[in-house]
């Protein structure tokens, strides 16, 4: 039941982010590479900090991005 966000940084990998998932910066936009099935769909909050990045090139905000299986 961990973000995306808080998964990288126990596992070592530096995700930037401002406000440490508060979510207000949108600074922790990543791209999910495979696995896009095994997220849930980008809140409203989420879609109103990424804008038409998300429409764009799929960018999401990791520290909001939880998922259920694999993903790269």
């Amino acid at each position: 039941n961990q973000s995306i966000l808080e998964l990288a940084h126990d596992n070592g990998i530096h995700i930037q982010s401002v406000c440490k998932g508060v979510p207000s910066c949108a600074e922790c936009r990543i791209q999910i590479v495979e696995g896009e099935y095994n997220v849930v769909p980008p809140s409203k909050a989420e879609l109103n900090l990424i804008g038409t990045g998300w429409f764009v090139d799929r960018s999401r905000l990791s520290c909001q991005l939880r998922c259920f299986g694999d993903v790269t």
